[in-house]
């Protein structure tokens, strides 16, 4: 006996705004896409809550912008490029007869920005010479919130297909361009992440009210709950003749990429649990003398690891650096 399927196919199309002009590239106008519109949503969102992260845990609010913009402007380029090396190779060949082949919209791929972001999180820190791991809480402590309106977005396009199944919560009538009518129903890879988001998101709304957290707890995290779910759930990816991703030895790019990000989450983790607080470096602290740490950030070496860290309720010190209490 099937268990019945509760969610209709439906997909998302662009809205089209007239224009003033004809232009060959846009003969219907521009075109407004849900899921353009769902990720600047989340990007928006995860932004706004970075700095509302930074102004509760004693970091500047500009500062936590600044490190949120290399983050976020090399996970969409790395996300980019990646996809065509991972999913499509074969647009890289087609380039070099075709150098507008790389222009065209290929898709994103998630692991892709990750390492898009981590490459971002370099560039940071080399130009700083400041530690990571306070300030990319502020970003880390955005991203599920941020995350679950991107998945959203692939979620009403349905980029994502997953296998045949009578699951519940598959979708109905799957139309792919690879099959014909009457379309199965199958697994939506999309929607599950929005529900890993939602979920992520309410443990770090309930981490919130707890008064000590350790520096770099919530990027830990985000990597190492988001590895091995999206490990599973390339199982459950349609085949790459169905529309779904290549695989290389019976593998998905995402299964390679997970048990790499894996291993990174898992030291973290160590690193954090077992490591001693570490003092937010001057520069970083809200109300310091000085510009962001985007114009004027030292190039200091990293402080000692003994050195205690700023409370979260610290206040606002003067240009000397008094007032500020000490987390024991």
């Amino acid at each position: 006996m099937h268990l019945p399927l509760f969610i209709p196919w439906f997909k998302a199309e662009p809205v089209y705004i007239p224009l003033p002009f004809d232009l060959p590239l846009l003969p219907n106008g521009l075109p407004i896409q849900p899921f353009g519109v769902l990720v600047a949503i989340g990007v928006l969102l995860g932004l706004r809550l970075a700095e509302e992260f930074a102004k509760r845990n004693g970091i500047r609010e500009d500062a936590a912008y600044d490190f949120s913009m290399y983050a976020i402007l090399p996970g969409f380029a790395g996300a980019f490029l990646l996809n065509v090396v991972f999913y499509q190779p074969e647009i890289i060949l087609r380039a070099f007869q075709d150098p507008k082949a790389l222009l065209s919209w290929h898709g994103l791929s998630s692991y892709g920005g990750f390492f898009g972001t981590a490459f971002g999180v370099f560039l940071w820190k080399r130009k700083y010479r400041l530690p990571v791991l306070n300030i990319a809480d502020t970003t880390a402590f955005a991203f599920p919130f941020g995350w679950a309106f991107g998945r959203m977005g692939c979620f009403v396009v349905h980029d994502h297909p997953g296998r045949v199944t009578d699951f519940p919560l598959a979708v109905a009538d799957y139309v792919t361009p690879y099959g014909r009518p009457p379309f199965p129903a199958r697994h939506d890879l999309g929607l599950y992440e929005v529900f890993w988001s939602v979920a992520v998101a309410a443990l770090f709304l309930v981490m919130w009210r707890t008064p000590r957290r350790p520096p770099g707890i919530y990027l830990a995290l985000i990597i190492t709950l988001y590895a091995p779910i999206r490990f599973l759930l390339d199982f459950l990816r349609a085949e790459d003749a169905e529309g779904g991703d290549v695989r290389y030895l019976g593998l998905t790019p995402g299964h390679y990429s997970s048990l790499v990000f894996l291993a990174i989450g898992l030291y973290l983790v160590r690193r954090i649990l077992t490591g001693d607080y570490t003092a937010i470096p001057e520069s970083l602290v809200a109300g310091a003398d000085g510009s962001a740490a985007g114009e004027t950030a030292p190039s200091a070496p990293e402080p000692e690891p003994d050195a205690p860290a700023v409370q979260k309720d610290a206040p606002r010190a003067s240009a000397g650096g008094k007032g500020r209490k000490k987390r024991r």
